[in-house]
């Protein structure tokens, strides 16, 4: 049989490319076919890590109101006063909470970091909203002119736990600057930024606006007397705050849309009460 013949069983063969056989102008390596990496679940935090932070925030404000009574017990306008007063001294209580309030934030960062293995802000979708950032600012100020008209509408105690806060100039205004600038911050990182993610990867999206809108109003509700309407007022704001952290992706709109909220109740009792001068008007 000559060289090149096949048998009648053999199929044919084709010749070889040069290319294939790493030849000069050999094409290059087929492309790997390896499935690519699938992201980590959203959020990579649990419930129980959740469940830590609001344990440590009353233990942080228990600390700093610990320490800011020691000092004003030493102030020479706070003699005479006793240990039981202090500790309702509206003044001593706000800056206690401003005080503590950087520490829970810090436990939230370093819980986040260890469980994303992410930066903070990243981690938790703060995604600032740019241009759009007024419009959230407005839609504060639209959401407390449309809850304090409901509001009419339903039975309001005539005064609550909160009003102490409102017995002198310096408590108001150091409530102002805590309510605009400092609580929208902090609620809204832990209830937008850790606990709605959180509830939302385990019960869905609705279950998850709906409990998040009840935990925003149930802290609220010591300063309300636990008055149902109050409290229904604010658990509508936690819902709108929770759909605009659904609905955009960003913590930072619903902090916006927050310290807006707030800022137009506070503007609110600043003219009402004639640049909190006269807070009895309030009443």
């Amino acid at each position: 049989m000559a060289e090149g013949d096949r048998l009648p069983w053999q199929p044919p063969t084709e010749p070889v490319p040069e290319s294939s056989i790493g030849g000069p102008e050999a094409g290059p390596a087929p492309l790997s076919l390896a499935p690519e990496p699938s992201r980590p679940a959203f959020p990579p935090w649990t419930i129980w890590d959740v469940a830590v932070i609001p344990g440590a925030a009353v233990l942080s404000i228990l600390v700093c109101s610990a320490i800011a009574i020691g000092i004003a017990h030493s102030l020479p306008a706070y003699h005479g006063m006793s240990l039981g007063a202090l500790t309702q001294e509206p003044r001593i209580i706000i800056v206690s909470q401003i005080a503590s309030y950087p520490l829970v934030i810090a436990l939230m960062v370093s819980i986040v970091r260890r469980r994303s293995g992410e930066k903070f802000l990243t981690a938790i979708q703060w995604n600032w909203p740019g241009r759009s950032s007024e419009w959230f600012c407005l839609g504060g100020v639209l959401l407390a002119f449309t809850v304090e008209g409901l509001a009419h509408f339903l039975p309001i105690p005539k005064s609550l736990p909160m009003d102490k806060f409102f017995t002198d100039v310096t408590s108001a205004y150091l409530m102002a600057f805590f309510g605009i600038a400092v609580a929208p911050v902090l609620e809204e990182l832990f209830f937008r930024g850790m606990l709605y993610p959180t509830l939302r990867r385990a019960l869905g999206v609705g279950i998850g606006l709906i409990l998040t809108a009840a935990a925003f109003a149930a802290i609220h509700g010591a300063q309300l007397a636990y008055a149902w309407a109050p409290i229904l007022s604010i658990f509508i704001v936690g819902l709108v705050l929770t759909v605009i952290r659904q609905r955009t992706g960003s913590v930072a709109a619903s902090v916006l849309t927050h310290s807006g909220y707030n800022f137009t109740l506070f503007a609110m009792l600043w003219i009402g009460s004639e640049h909190f001068h006269h807070l009895d008007k309030l009443n």
